[in-house]
């Protein structure tokens, strides 16, 4: 027996009872709705002749975990924090939950949800509770005209009254705003209201109000103190902490894959150029370090991470994090004997790259899903540890001015980045994108100055050059992590 949740568009005001009761009935904190009442609408006035006549419409549309046939959530935790039960509903298990969000980028509706209070990931669970003590989910119950209902998908005779069985259909013909690219099969039936199939443009009216609000925490300087003066103080630091490391919410990932790559990037390189230096390991070390370290400010139940590695079977955030535990274990091994860890240093790099690529491989963000993200990570790659690698032999190896291999493959990357900044789809940061394509800019001048100027003079251009290029790459990163913010969903 499996359930799933049955919708009438056609009759719906969107009073959104259903969405108040969810939110009472499991005590979500503000930003946080399992359940999201979708106001949408569309159409105009148009003068024929001496008349006006009008194609308005609008219609709502409830949604919220569909407890999936091929749950994509599930599939993605790196930590198996998800159950499937026999009856086909899915939840969490809060205490394996690491509170990373990988499982709400993966999941084309959006349900899962990060709740800044429990520090972990959160969504719908059919009322599992009310399920098995033979009542109907909160949502269901609080339904006013009765649109909103469960049934029993093993049930047939219900689906001949016109519903749609979105599992059994594919998703371009489900309807607005559902996502055109789902390959889930959604436990939803809907009666469609005459608005959804008018084939007229549609927009969410009320996007403000459903869309799930930024991975900010505050729970760290949140705490319960007596007096006025120290619950002031408390709520100063904590907005001081949040603007500061979380203006961007995915910001530690824009550090730990920069990071990572550049790692990486001077790991490869190093193989081709001659013995590893002590100070050339120091540095990887310690680039492998902070990445290390700044991802778990990305996690809202770091002391969780150790379960990361449980779901290599599946989850591709859990074979990257292998591969980059492998990377530590190799750079470990350079350090102890020099003469013969450069090869699984490279190989662990170029692994890492390849991995951190394919987490981003998720067909929910359509911007990521494309063969692009694994040559902008190469890319990145190849300018961070080339430049680095430079930096490196000028402040810390005898000085010198770039050597011509080196600066012939950074200018080739910095000509790929440049390509793939002009061929950027997201039109929302105009300036951002037009400040990136200067800095690219910038540092192919930069290249060519390295050969135009006295060697005591060029080899120092490197360290500009370099600054630069990171700036660039850290634009880009955050440009790429704003793709996930636009979805329709």
């Amino acid at each position: 027996m499996t359930y799933a949740f049955t919708f009438d568009a056609s009759a719906c005001t969107g009073c959104k009872a259903c969405q108040i009761a969810c939110k009472d009935k499991n005590g979500l904190p503000v930003g946080v709705l399992w359940r999201r009442v979708y106001e949408v609408s569309g159409g105009s006035w148009q003068r024929i002749g001496d008349a006006w006549v009008t194609d308005v419409f609008a219609y709502n549309l409830t949604i919220a975990c569909n407890h999936c046939v091929h749950p994509k959530c599930a599939g993605v935790c790196p930590t198996d924090a998800y159950v499937i039960r026999e009856d086909g509903i899915v939840y969490i298990d809060e205490s394996k939950c690491m509170g990373c969000g990988y499982c709400s980028w993966a999941c084309p509706y959006a349900a899962p949800q990060y709740n800044p209070e429990a520090g972990h990931m959160t969504k719908c669970n059919f009322c599992f509770d009310h399920i098995d003590a033979g009542l109907p989910p909160s949502c269901v119950a609080a339904c006013p005209l009765r649109v909103l209902d469960f049934v029993t998908v093993d049930d047939r005779p219900w689906t001949v009254d016109g519903k749609k069985l979105l599992w059994e259909l594919p998703a371009v013909e489900h309807p607005f705003p559902l996502p055109e690219y789902s390959r889930t099969e959604p436990h939803l039936a809907i009666i469609s209201h005459a608005g959804m199939v008018n084939g007229l443009e549609k927009v969410v009216s009320n996007r403000e109000e459903v869309k799930p609000q930024a991975r900010v925490r505050r729970t760290l300087f949140n705490r319960k103190l007596s007096g006025e003066k120290i619950a002031r103080l408390t709520n100063t630091i904590s907005k001081v902490w949040c603007d500061a490391l979380y203006a961007s919410s995915e910001l530690p990932l824009v550090a730990f894959t920069l990071l990572g790559q550049m790692a990486a990037g001077m790991a490869v390189f190093s193989f081709f150029s001659g013995p590893l230096s002590m100070s050339l390991l120091v540095i990887i070390g310690g680039l492998i370090s902070v990445g290390a370290l700044v991802s778990v400010f990305h996690l809202g139940a770091p002391l969780n991470a150790w379960r990361a590695l449980n779901h290599l079977k599946k989850s591709w955030l859990s074979r990257e994090i292998l591969v980059f535990g492998l990377f530590g274990g190799s750079w470990l091994v350079s350090l102890a004997m020099p003469g013969m860890g450069k090869l699984p240093l490279a190989l662990c790099g170029i692994g890492l790259v390849y991995s951190m690529a394919r987490v981003y491989r998720l067909r929910s963000v359509p911007a990521w899903d494309t063969n692009r993200t694994l040559l902008a990570f190469i890319v990145s790659a190849i300018l961070l540890g080339g430049l680095g690698l430079e930096v490196v032999d000028v402040c810390v190896a005898a000085p010198k001015a770039g050597e011509p291999l080196m600066v012939l493959v950074v200018a080739i990357g910095l000509i790929v980045a440049l390509l793939l900044a002009f061929a950027e789809r997201n039109q929302a940061y105009k300036t951002a994108r037009r400040l990136r394509l200067g800095l690219i800019g910038l540092g192919l001048v930069g290249i060519v100055g390295i050969y135009l100027v006295p060697n005591s003079v060029g080899r120092w251009i490197v360290i500009p050059i370099f600054l630069t290029i990171l700036a660039e790459e850290a634009l880009g990163r955050w440009l790429f992590y704003e793709h996930l913010h636009q979805r329709v969903l």
